[in-house]
């Protein structure tokens, strides 16, 4: 089944309840953390891998950022997003590309493509979820690519080979440059877990590790497998694209769904541009 077929809800939260989640009210944040864990394994644990979340468009930036690490604490445990402990994230433009330098992330672009999941390319655990906040939407383009693992794995067990170079370790650059934090960190792109698929993946990063002084060149057939699952990636077919509107917030599962965005271009004026918050969230333990 074509996970993208799917009808996905997207939950209108009450205008009340938002307000007291985003004031840190315990019983508004017992009633929203309810539904999500109802929504939990209907959507995200199973099922097509994403809950959007509407009805947060009353909230001002910092109200905002508020709402968003209350509901990330209740699916799990936010993480920090970079070696300095940046818990939200700021998505928006800030002029580069990821040719531009060693240290640029996808996130500081308005570029598409690269489809990928999050936190590949941080040391220790991968984040079980993350959601991205929609503050103000790109005049135009921008809207999220989405694509199933258990899509790409219906395909790739045609091919086995492929599937055993895609369990093979590789490392993903961790782009930063400073000389006491890691280069690079490896993982395997493919992995089962209790006969589950997991995926973790950006290409560029496994690319620009494994160019780094001291890290093995790929192997031909690791640079196949890798084009075969690009392929998949880029089939219509397999594919959701989800536009979120200004006031919605999508929860994703990191570790069963491959997304990454349309190219965007901004609306002209200072505010104006395009501004997602995102956090990372770690399995409840």
């Amino acid at each position: 089944m074509n996970h993208s077929t799917l009808n996905v809800p997207t939950c209108e939260v009450d205008p009340l309840l938002v307000s007291g989640v985003a004031r840190g009210e315990p019983a508004a944040c017992e009633a929203l953390a309810a539904a999500l864990h109802d929504h939990e394994g209907r959507c995200l644990s199973s099922g097509p891998g994403y809950l959007v979340l509407s009805g947060l468009g009353q909230l001002d930036e910092e109200a905002a950022r508020r709402f968003v690490l209350a509901v990330s604490a209740m699916l799990g445990w936010p993480m920090p997003q970079d070696f300095d402990g940046e818990m939200i994230r700021e998505v928006r433009d800030r002029g580069v590309t990821l040719e531009s330098g060693a240290t640029v992330r996808y996130s500081d672009t308005r570029q598409g493509g690269n489809l990928h999941t999050d936190g590949m390319h941080r040391p220790g655990e991968i984040p079980a979820y993350f959601t991205l906040h929609c503050v103000r939407q790109a005049a135009s383009g921008g809207a999220l690519v989405l694509v199933h693992v258990d899509d790409l794995v219906r395909e790739l067990c045609l091919e086995p080979d492929v599937v055993a170079a895609l369990r093979e370790p590789v490392h993903f650059d961790t782009r930063d440059g400073r000389p006491d934090r890691p280069a690079t960190v490896p993982r395997s792109i493919l992995e089962f877990d209790g006969g589950s698929p997991r995926i973790t993946y950006l290409r560029e990063y496994v690319e620009s590790a494994h160019r780094r002084p001291g890290i093995a060149p790929l192997s031909r057939l690791q640079v196949r497998a890798m084009d075969r699952l690009d392929a998949l990636l880029a089939r219509e077919d397999l594919r959701t694209y989800r536009r979120l509107e200004p006031g919605q917030l999508i929860v994703i599962n990191n570790r069963t769904i491959v997304h990454g965005r349309t190219a965007f271009e901004n609306e002209p004026g200072e505010g104006r541009n395009r501004l997602l918050f995102r956090t990372w969230i770690a399995a409840a333990r």
